[in-house]
């Protein structure tokens, strides 16, 4: 089997299109020092701030208006600080890639701003999880979220492995047989799952383990989170789309030059030395 990272330009000429090359040499050629400024306050905000509140649940368990499980199997998992900080890190790097590729060679640090822009978001979206499973007080609700979760992995990467080779090596890819029948019966699949979920919902805010209603509902609420985190992992399909794409244009940088008859300086940056 040809590995898809080593197709030619023949093979992914018709995959960058005019409109990708645009956005790929523009975004590092307009990369100022104010947007490396914005990346980093935006990501290590974020990072820090879902840290901290994290942190906080941790050491307030008891307190909380909302009774978690103080024997979450989460609590301990990347509870150190210095997870956050290599999170934050990477994005700077992507940022300082940028910054650093705008006069030296724009689809090189295309690439490589997109590639460390996902190991970011990959780590930043593993630490969510672990952060919304806080919420979830059920164990048995916890492994089935945990379960769901690797599933999205294991699905989007193999399907972005199946985009990525249909797109090098021109191999039609094969649906799963599961993702066939899904995509059949997803009107009978949505609705089961929206009546399962309701009635464990039903079943929350009527409980009388807690007396004050709105405490119920906003308990239930929250043990809903680790879902989106599940949905948002499925960025990754687009993301790996984008990396690959823009990895061959890097690879076939010249040829895609002259292809799009691009000049050198504005194609690589004034101070790009071949």
């Amino acid at each position: 089997m040809k590995s898809i990272f080593t197709g030619s330009f023949s093979q992914v000429e018709e995959t960058i299109s005019d409109n990708f090359m645009k956005e790929a040499i523009n975004t590092i050629k307009k990369f100022k020092m104010y947007k490396l400024i914005l990346v980093f306050l935006f990501f290590s905000g974020s990072s820090y701030a879902v840290y901290g509140v994290s942190f906080f649940f941790t050491n307030n368990i008891d307190d909380l208006a909302v009774p978690f499980d103080k024997n979450n199997e989460f609590i301990s998992l990347f509870s150190n600080i210095w997870y956050i900080h290599i999170q934050v890190f990477i994005f700077f790097i992507a940022g300082l890639i940028a910054f650093i590729y705008k006069e030296k060679n724009h689809a090189k640090g295309y690439f490589l701003f997109n590639f460390f822009l996902s190991l970011g978001w990959l780590l930043f979206l593993l630490f969510a999880f672990k952060f919304t499973q806080l919420m979830v007080n059920s164990y048995t609700l916890r492994m089935l979220y945990t379960a769901l979760f690797l599933c999205s992995i294991i699905f989007v990467f193999y399907q972005s492995y199946q985009n990525a080779k249909e797109m090098v090596c021109g191999t039609k890819k094969k649906r799963l047989a599961f993702v066939e029948w899904l995509r059949k019966n997803r009107k009978n699949v949505l609705s089961m799952l929206f009546g399962v979920g309701a009635l464990y919902y039903l079943t929350k805010v009527i409980s009388p383990e807690v007396d004050d209603l709105e405490t119920r509902i906003m308990g239930s609420l929250i043990e809903f989170a680790p879902l989106a985190v599940c949905l948002l992992f499925f960025t990754f399909i687009y993301l790996n789309s984008k990396l690959i794409r823009s990895y061959y244009l890097y690879k076939c940088s010249e040829e895609f030059r002259k292809k799009f008859g691009i000049a050198e300086t504005d194609w690589y940056g004034g101070k790009y030395k071949g």
